[in-house]
């Protein structure tokens, strides 16, 4: 791969031009060019001349052939397309299907430490030029289709080439081409941004597929093999954690697994690198912890979405607006148009229902959380309202139109001897276990009250969900004095409030503000 960069604009008899920054060879039908100002184009047969001069001389790459006289030309053996990216970026396609591959050249491991902070493209100024040029075309910018646009293999080969400029490496045009064609797939398959899994590669091993790490992870995403052969065998690819197409398979399917079980991207990242049981450990004892290799799980995730985010920079688009919604559900509450009647849940010390108790932890909750930037939903906001859905289904069904990342249902505990006490947390699908033990650990510090434990139970119907992570939280038993004192009186029901969402905000990884409400 040739790679030519030159860092000078020049000026003759007050003439004004462009010079060509980059221009290299993606694949064996392809070629990349890139100028450090606005640059057009004349096209004549097989032969394009840019309004860009290049100080390279020549350039063979067995189907074109690159010169300079002064400006930049290219003539190819082949019938080839032009596809402006930018007014200065250009993809040259050639159409013949015998086209020569490249020999392969060898790389070295690359790490990314640092934080990449992407710089937009300067306002660009009209050169003038010595031939007629065609008429700029619109820019051009993927589209977000699954199977197309962003998920398309030449994209994602542009993507890879400028971060591969970006990080000063070479990789041969073949493995460019593998990797393009595995994220593309596997991606897709997983519905996961296949920017974000560049920017995880990239992170793991430089887009180098031979790498082993002193931890004996290999491959592109850096994966071990005691995890790898497994994962192989479950998608039916290659057992071969090398194999660019399986290793990029097993590194999707692990990246998917973390993001259904913490939802955002930034902790799903946290969860590649220590795994969740890490992760969570580390969300319990209130710390950031490191892999074997030392390296912080928060500057970690927080480097590989830099690099997401430079790519949709490269392409003019706007990187995606992480925002997630937390579904709470007040228990009980729910009108009976069958018999007329309400269902308050069970009753407690002094005649206090569970219904009220929780509709006003569950709104108190809301509140902190909206203050911290999350957007909440409720099934219900009111006793005693005949629109409040009675039936489970129905209630499930409301909450999952609002399209949940994650679901807490709150309620409250009784028994018919008054000893009975303390809180209790159940979840039902394995990916909710984490929330669940989140939210009951942060909910128990807050109040002080009995831990009775965090525990599966596969019947509960409001946690059938299973594309997001849900809980259901037993605050006390309104039948005790002790868990009474806290939940009758306006007072006990924020502080119980606090310490539910700062479960939830913990578990977002979000920073939670000052509770003072």
């Amino acid at each position: 791969m040739l790679v030519l960069v030159l860092l000078s604009v020049g000026t003759v008899q007050g003439e004004t031009w462009s010079s060509a920054l980059i221009v290299t060879q993606i694949n064996a039908k392809q070629l990349y060019i890139v100028t450090n100002g606005f640059t057009s184009y004349k096209l004549d047969g097989n032969t394009v001349t840019f309004s860009s001069k290049w100080n390279g001389g020549s350039m063979e790459t067995g189907v074109f052939q690159v010169t300079a006289n002064p400006w930049l030309s290219v003539k190819s053996s082949a019938p080839f397309t032009i596809k402006m990216l930018s007014p200065r970026e250009f993809l040259i396609s050639a159409i013949d299907e015998s086209a020569v591959v490249l020999p392969n050249v060898d790389v070295d491991v690359h790490t990314a430490t640092e934080v990449i902070t992407p710089t937009l493209p300067e306002t660009p100024t009209l050169p003038e030029t010595p031939t007629e040029v065609v008429p700029t075309p619109p820019i051009v910018t993927p589209s977000i289709q699954p199977g197309t646009g962003l998920y398309d293999p030449q994209t994602l080969q542009l993507a890879i080439q400028f971060r591969l400029n970006k990080i000063n490496r070479q990789v041969p045009a073949a493995t460019v081409v593998e990797i393009s064609t595995a994220v593309s797939r596997w991606a897709n398959y997983f519905n996961l941004d296949p920017f974000l899994v560049i920017g995880l590669i990239e992170m793991e091993s430089g887009f180098n597929p031979n790498v082993v790490s002193t931890s004996s992870a290999v491959g592109l995403m850096q994966i071990l093999e005691s995890s790898f052969y497994n994962y192989a065998a479950q998608l039916g690819v290659k057992s071969d954690p090398f194999d660019v197409d399986s290793n990029v398979a097993v590194g999707c399917k692990m990246l998917s697994n973390s993001m259904t079980i913490w939802q955002r991207p930034f902790m799903a990242l946290r969860s590649y690198l220590l795994g969740s049981t890490g992760l969570m450990n580390s969300i319990l004892a209130g710390n950031d912890a490191a892999d074997s290799n030392g390296t912080r799980s928060i500057n970690y995730a927080n480097v590989v979405l830099n690099i997401r985010n430079s790519i949709y920079q490269y392409f003019n688009l706007t990187p995606p607006k992480e925002q997630y919604v937390v579904v709470l559900d007040p228990g009980h509450g729910g009108y009976n148009p069958g018999n007329g009647m309400y269902n308050m849940g069970a009753i407690g010390l002094n005649g206090i229902y569970e219904s009220e108790v929780v509709l006003d932890i569950s709104l108190k909750v809301a509140d902190i959380l909206r203050s911290n930037g999350v957007t909440v939903q409720l099934t219900r906001t009111k006793e005693k309202d005949k629109s409040n859905p009675y039936d489970l289904e129905d209630r499930l069904r409301l909450a999952e139109n609002y399209k949940p990342n994650f679901l807490l249902s709150i309620h409250a505990n009784s028994f018919t001897s008054s000893t009975a006490n303390g809180v209790e947390t159940y979840w039902r699908t394995s990916h909710s276990k984490w929330f669940a033990t989140t939210v009951h650990n942060a909910y128990l510090k807050q109040v002080q009250l009995r831990d009775r434990g965090v525990k599966q139970d596969t019947t509960l119907f409001m946690l059938k969900g299973q594309s997001y992570p849900s809980a259901m939280i037993e605050v006390g038993f309104i039948t005790n004095p002790v868990d009474y004192a806290l939940l009758s009186t306006p007072e006990g029901r924020t502080k119980a409030a606090q310490g539910i969402a700062k479960g939830i905000l913990q578990f977002m990884g979000i920073d939670v503000k000052p509770l003072d409400r």
